[in-house]
């Protein structure tokens, strides 16, 4: 073989190497993460979750039936878990966060146990977000409260953003807590193709910034749509812990 022969393919491949080090450099910094809140209530449908064998994270209602025991199993399989904190919403008591939430006019003593009890009750949480808690997220007494309680325990925040204007991750920064705001709502419609479109947009909004994170629900839709959509997620997903700062 010619030594032109030889140069020309020494070049080629080099620039094969090149180009695909780009790409997958590329694809490494966009990341997308996905978190499944209300877990806890369907065990059946937390482990066909758990089998798409995707990096899911996983939010656990504390006073969920099966909580602990599925938080405990899933963990042990090696994916994220997270406390799915009731906190009161604006248009409470139209809307119930449902048992043991923090409310604006909970004390501090209070929210302290009632963080510590949700925390034994998913003991390998590694992260919180707010179940409802819109008006928590705007009640800066509150939320320093929550921020301390993180700090403490060396646990991130996730703010579901369940309101413009959300102080989560302002008080976050203060208290050195990583946090990462929620940009795409998945299932407001329990829909499949609803919700196919709506992982499109979370990967579609990867074109202008490097890393967006979702929110979806512990249901069938959602768990279908997810899988439908696998090998086009599989590029870009991430567990929420590394794109929280």
């Amino acid at each position: 073989m010619s030594k032109k022969i030889v140069l020309f393919f020494s070049i080629f491949f080099a620039v094969a190497c090149i180009s695909e080090a780009a790409t997958s450099t590329w694809l490494l910094r966009k990341k997308l993460s996905i978190v499944i809140d209300d877990m806890g209530y369907n065990r059946q449908l937390a482990l066909k979750f758990a089998s798409l064998n995707l990096p899911l994270a996983y939010s656990f209602l504390p006073d969920a039936t099966f909580s602990t025991v599925l938080s405990n199993q899933l963990y042990n399989k090696g994916y994220t878990v997270m406390i799915h904190m009731p906190s009161q919403p604006i248009d409470y008591p139209k809307d119930d966060p449902g048992k043991n939430a923090i409310y604006t006019n909970t004390s501090k003593k209070r929210t302290q146990f009632l963080l510590n009890r949700a925390y034994r009750k998913v003991p390998h949480a590694t992260g919180l977000n707010n179940h409802m808690g819109s008006a928590i997220l705007l009640d800066k007494q509150h939320l320093d409260y929550i921020m301390e309680f993180l700090r403490n325990n060396h646990l991130f925040f996730v703010d579901s953003a369940t309101i413009q204007h959300s102080l989560g991750c302002h008080e976050a920064d203060k208290f050195r807590v990583l946090c990462a705001k929620r940009e795409v709502f998945l299932d407001n419609k329990k829909n499949v193709n609803y919700i196919k479109h709506q992982i499109n947009i979370a990967i579609n909004m990867l074109n202008k910034r490097n890393e967006v994170l979702a929110i979806g629900h512990c249901n069938y839709a959602t768990y279908e749509a997810i899988k439908a959509m696998k090998n086009k997620l599989k590029p870009y997903l991430v567990s929420v812990e590394y794109i929280v700062r």
